[in-house]
């Protein structure tokens, strides 16, 4: 894929509208759609990489259809029937059409599975053949005819662009046309693509059948993709030299993805390591890898274990893996993730009936308080389906960062970066100033999710990449968030987080917005307090301003967790007269949205103490008064 540079004050693009009606109305929750007891099959990840899945009968619509995404042809189709990695539809029918072939190619002495829906049923037939040929074998009254092929060892050499070993996201796919992974790796499937991958560092051997194999490899959004053919006849050794088409590290660009669960989902299962965590960092080139220490449903705490209070044994600069926390609401005010703990802030869950904090208390605003204290930055995950209130997860950040406990928002997250990007247009519209920031809320112990790293969030350092540093360019909104594209913007020479101040306007403005990517984008476009303007090389400012610059594509493959390329800077602040940046529309959509809050909480809130309820709507109302002032 050629790489692509667009510059602002050369590029005229008509602005395009960003919205798209999102596929989910619901959490994406990972669920197996297994056969009780067959969950092990393809839902939970293992470390015996993917040669072969032994079953033979009845399997759940997951399981069929992550033995049918093996097969890397069917990414496209799969795709077609997913929403991320969530099927729209779960009845066996929908498969029907993967089944079809009457003709494959089988590895020798290794098991295959054969598909075969049935009304209500999926089958997966197991097949051996021990000697190579082409044969013919009649099951459940179908006649296949099956070309059996002796297995060759394969041995890949992975080399950073300096020629060192190197970690790296690999998709290596047999003859037979289906995906692999060595022993002692992980298979996985991105969300999006519906590709079969693992990672891997350095060197590693596989046998597959005889054949023409494609390996390919890549390790996050700052390389390109590269693709060796080899036709396996005989043992061969290839090395992969990987293929660097940006630094952002040189250019004082550092990475995180600010949600990712190491185990999670389940109290089973929870078989990922601090090594697998290092692995998938170096795989993935993401330098500051934010880990979190989490329930799910319940009492159960997911990684407590793993929590220190300072950076991870494991890193090494530039790649600082630190275990913080997500702190969850069960339903009414919602969920945030912390940076730089030096202690878990306590309760770690609200709001869960049943549980031992089932009391709708305290309130987000004093655990991000108790966050910051420490040094610590807080930022909301997942914001949303659509951009109101019922639809919104992030239902008390409005009120949390009208009272200074707030840093970020996760526009790029899990939900729709569209639905996240409007909700926090009308929260900077009323002069707070939230960064940008993305999180993948990937549960890397389950095999078919979010790929960590997939999307992520870019702070500028002045100097060195140390943790302090990082954390503190991230609370100052020196940021963009990505999938992929690499996003820069300037403002009469300030960046992202800077601001300017003049006496009185109109002000002529110098702009310049630069795109970086290897993969398609079709518009960039500059954003003046929530709005597209004409992209050129000047802007002409009356009032106070922000100003922004996002960037959208098509899909692409690269693209693991979304569906379509995106990217959007924070904001420069521009202050004109001494006024503030404030609209008294957005400011009642809040005042708005606080009274259904209060509301709510008063309703539907659990609380053991008439006291603690008064106390939150009372923090609440603080908050209300001072959108209101703007009206």
């Amino acid at each position: 894929m050629g790489r692509i540079y667009l510059v602002a004050s050369f590029l005229l693009l008509a602005a395009v509208a960003l919205w798209r009606n999102p596929a989910a109305k619901a959490w994406q929750a990972a669920v197996s759609h297994s056969k009780p007891g067959q969950e092990d099959l393809t839902f939970w990840i293992n470390h015996n990489g993917l040669d072969q899945i032994d079953v033979d009968g009845e399997v759940g619509f997951g399981d069929m259809a992550r033995v049918l995404m093996r097969r890397r042809s069917s990414a496209a189709a799969m795709r077609a029937l997913r929403d991320r990695f969530v099927f729209r539809d779960t009845d066996v029918s929908t498969l029907a059409g993967f089944t079809t072939p009457r003709r494959y190619v089988l590895a020798q002495g290794r098991i295959f599975n054969l598909p075969v829906i049935r009304p209500g049923k999926a089958i997966l037939y197991r097949v051996v053949e021990q000697k190579p040929g082409i044969v013919e074998r009649t099951v459940d009254g179908q006649v296949y005819t099956f070309d059996v092929r002796p297995l060759v060892r394969l041995k890949v050499n992975l080399r950073d662009e300096h020629g060192r070993p190197s970690a790296a996201r690999v998709y290596l796919t047999g003859s037979d046309g289906l995906g692999y992974a060595p022993k002692g790796t992980i298979s996985r499937f991105a969300a999006e693509p519906a590709e079969q991958f693992f990672h891997a560092s350095g060197t590693f051997e596989m046998d597959l059948p005889a054949g023409e194999t494609v390996i390919e490899a890549v390790r996050g959004p700052e390389y390109e993709i590269v693709r060796r053919t080899v036709n396996l006849s005989k043992p061969v050794e290839v090395t992969i030299r990987l293929k660097r088409w940006i630094d952002m590290a040189a250019r004082g660009w550092y990475s995180s993805d600010a949600h990712i669960h190491a185990n999670y989902t389940a109290p089973t299962n929870q078989d990922i390591t601090p090594e697998d965590v290092r692995m998938y960092t170096l795989g993935e080139d993401l330098n500051i890898p934010n880990m979190m220490v989490a329930n799910s449903s319940g009492d159960i705490v997911h990684d407590r274990k793993f929590f220190e209070g300072k950076l991870s044994a494991l890193s090494r600069t530039p790649y600082l893996i630190y275990w913080n926390e997500e702190m969850r609401n069960a339903g009414i005010y919602g969920h945030m993730c912390f940076f730089q703990l030096k202690k878990l802030v306590e309760p770690l869950y609200t709001g869960f009936r049943g549980s031992r904090h089932a009391d709708d208390y305290p309130p987000n605003y004093t655990l991000a308080k108790e966050a910051r204290d420490q040094g610590g930055a807080v930022t909301y995950a997942h914001p949303g389906y659509s951009p109101d209130f019922n639809g919104a997860s992030m239902k008390e950040m409005p009120v949390d960062l009208a009272l200074g406990q707030i840093d970020a928002m996760d526009v790029l997250s899990n939900n729709p970066e569209e639905v996240a990007m409007l909700m926090w247009y009308r929260l900077l519209n009323c002069g707070f100033r939230p960064g940008i920031s993305a999180g993948t809320d990937s549960f890397t112990n389950v095999a078919d999710h979010y790929v960590p790293g997939g999307g992520r969030v870019y702070a500028h350092l002045e100097g060195p990449l140390r943790y302090p540093d990082w954390i503190e360019a991230y609370k100052r909104g020196r940021t963009f968030a990505s999938n992929g594209p690499m996003l820069f913007l300037k403002v009469d020479g300030k960046e992202p987080g800077d601001e300017l101040r003049f006496d009185k306007g109109p002000r002529r403005l110098e702009v310049k917005v630069e795109v970086k990517s290897a993969i398609p984008v079709d518009a960039v476009e500059l954003v003046v307090n929530g709005k597209p303007q004409p992209l050129g090389s000047t802007l002409t400012i009356e009032h106070s301003s922000w100003i922004a610059a996002r960037v959208s594509g098509p899909f692409h493959r690269m693209v693991l967790n979304d569906a379509k390329a995106f990217a959007h800077t924070s904001p420069v602040y521009v202050y004109v007269g001494g006024e503030p940046i404030q609209s008294a529309p957005d400011a009642r959509f809040w005042v708005d949205w606080i009274d259904r809050l209060i509301e709510r909480t008063a309703q539907r809130g659990t609380f053991s103490t008439e006291a603690r309820k008064r106390e939150v709507l009372e923090l609440f109302s603080k908050a209300r008064a001072i959108y209101a002032k703007q009206l």
